[in-house]
């Protein structure tokens, strides 16, 4: 008797190997659903910084301009406290002071070169007195990108204030 219960013992049973593949099948399923959140969260995460830096490219650029080159054409309206953008589309176009339409693209090295990827991102910017006697200007560049996964537009939007010293 003693040797038919060790026999029996020294395998597993149908059930329990059936139980342990099905846990091993579902814990699966879960780490590579894990794994692709995460590689959908580091590409946004890489596009995003990719957008500040291209959005802080341009703010040097600008910033480093003398005044009277700053691009300001005397058409544009000053529309200080009013931002065009927080209303249905809050990542809409700035006021580029080129056209004023949708800017080309460019790819991560701010270029349109194909080297460096696609030109998938949407750079503009907006240069307005923020005084009566244009003293101060406020700048603000913005960088999108279009997250097709869930078909909305992304970005970064950074602001700075230059004063003019050479009054």
């Amino acid at each position: 008797m003693h040797r038919s219960h060790a026999r029996r013992r020294q395998a597993f049973t149908l059930i329990e190997v059936l139980l342990a593949t099905a846990l091993l099948g579902f814990s699966l399923i879960v780490m590579f659903g894990f794994h692709a959140q995460a590689a959908r969260s580091n590409l946004h995460a890489r596009k995003i910084t990719d957008c500040t830096y291209l959005a802080q490219a341009k703010m040097e650029e600008l910033m480093a301009l003398p005044w009277t080159e700053m691009n300001r054409p005397d058409e544009l309206e000053d529309s200080v406290g009013e931002d065009p953008t927080t209303g249905a589309d809050p990542w809409a176009w700035l006021e580029q002071p080129d056209d004023g339409g949708q800017p080309s693209g460019v790819n991560a090295a701010g270029n349109t070169d194909t080297t460096y990827g696609q030109a998938n991102y949407y750079i503009t910017w907006d240069i307005e007195d923020m005084d009566s006697d244009e003293s101060w200007t406020r700048i603000r560049v913005r960088c999108v990108y279009e997250d097709h996964r869930f078909n909305t537009w992304r970005g970064t939007t950074i602001s700075s204030y230059k004063y003019r010293d050479d009054l």
